[in-house]
């Protein structure tokens, strides 16, 4: 019983690196911390020095950079971004979850859905996952719409 290992259940949360996304999701980790979870935000290499700095020590959130796989001079644009997080992020979030997860201890994972690739990532690791949307609520309706739209023939599929 001396050597039992007590820890909290932990939640990784991966937010878009924007402003006006990381910022919600670092409130909605202090929240999860104030209910009893360690939460971990994985962030980009490039941005994380900035998030780091928003961080309150009092929220006790712990972020952890990856690569993103851009070199130095390459421009941070949205594409640019995207690209990244397509093709160079995902195998060092995986990396990472399963790290976490030694203890089975990540009890989810928390993706922007603007990170979206992040939740095939979290279902090959076999951690579940639930989607965040920072907007507003009438932003992701609108968008959650389109489908509808295009079936009924309101819009057309080529915009």
């Amino acid at each position: 019983m001396g050597n039992m290992k007590c820890t909290r259940p932990k939640i990784i949360l991966v937010p878009y690196p924007a402003q006006g996304h990381v910022t919600p999701m670092l409130k909605l980790a202090a929240a999860f911390n104030n209910r009893g979870f360690d939460t971990i935000m994985i962030t980009p290499e490039y941005i994380h020095h900035q998030i780091v700095s928003y961080i309150e020590p009092k929220d006790q959130i712990l972020c952890m950079p990856i690569p993103d796989g851009l070199d130095k001079d390459t421009p941070r644009d949205f594409f640019a971004i995207e690209m990244a997080m397509e093709k160079n992020m995902p195998v060092h979030l995986e990396g990472m979850v399963h790290k976490l997860d030694e203890d089975g201890e990540v009890v989810c994972v928390v993706v922007d859905l603007l990170a979206s690739w992040a939740i095939e990532v979290a279902n090959r690791c076999r951690v579940p996952v639930a989607g965040f949307w920072p907007a507003m609520l009438a932003t992701y309706q609108m968008i959650a719409a389109i489908p509808d739209m295009v079936r009924t023939g309101l819009i057309s599929d080529t915009g």
